[in-house]
């Protein structure tokens, strides 16, 4: 039916990336819930969703229109990251601030990567 194999996605980097920091993500949500962690888990969220309907894509400039809201999404969660350690009851953002930017490499990768 499609011209090329949609991958596992489980077995995709940039979905488990997203998703690992979806789940630091809400485990900090309950512990308030502001205007920037509002964004924060509508970003966190935009992430692995766009994700995985880039995966299940037929064309390459399909995949890629995806790919790139996703890394939109994914820089929008850094910028976030950045305004909440300027809080002072921020928590430690070092792991997801990690995670994002690992899962900004293999979005840049799979744009730029024609298939």
């Amino acid at each position: 039916m499609f011209n090329t194999p949609t991958p596992s996605l489980h077995r995709f980097d940039a979905y488990r990336l997203a998703v690992e920091f979806r789940r630091i993500v809400v485990r900090w949500l309950p512990l308030r819930r502001t205007e920037l962690s509002d964004q924060l888990d509508r970003a966190s969220i935009s992430v692995p969703l766009n994700v995985a309907e880039g995966a299940g894509r037929s064309t390459p400039r399909e995949r890629a229109r995806h790919y790139t809201i996703a890394r939109g999404s994914a820089v929008e969660c850094l910028a976030c990251l950045d305004l909440l350690e300027l809080e002072s009851s921020s928590p430690d953002t070092t792991e997801a601030r990690a995670i994002v930017l690992r899962l900004l490499n293999v979005l840049t990768a799979v744009i730029r990567r024609p298939s």
